[in-house]
């Protein structure tokens, strides 16, 4: 995690990204984190700045009880492999976010907030 955080540190600072804007994408991908298996999976951070947002989506995701948080529209219920409330959190933080999918049994999260 703290090669990702400087990652996005560096890409926010070089395009002017306010620091509560920073803060908030980090959090965002700590909370992916937070509930994923630590068994060395791969996983694949890419960060782009468009004109007015920064993207960073987070590849290689595995815990299929987050991906059916995310998807899901009605109330929120903890489980085993998802004690937060990643929908509510992502929501919050970012100003959107998609859930793609990916291969064998992976998936990835994009997620955008803008600059201003």
């Amino acid at each position: 995690m703290p090669v990702m955080r400087v990652l996005i540190g560096g890409v926010a600072s070089q395009y002017g990204l306010p620091l509560d804007s920073l803060d908030d994408l980090q959090l965002a991908v700590e909370t992916l984190l937070a509930e994923e298996p630590r068994d060395g999976c791969d996983l694949r951070l890419e960060v782009s700045m468009g004109v007015d947002r920064l993207s960073v989506c987070l590849h290689g995701l595995s815990n299929q009880s987050v991906k059916d948080a995310l998807l899901a529209t009605g109330t929120f219920q903890s489980s085993a492999g998802c004690l937060l409330d990643v929908r509510f959190l992502l929501s919050s933080l970012v100003g959107e976010y998609q859930v793609r999918e990916g291969g064998a049994q992976s998936y990835s999260v994009e997620m955008e907030k803008r600059a201003s």
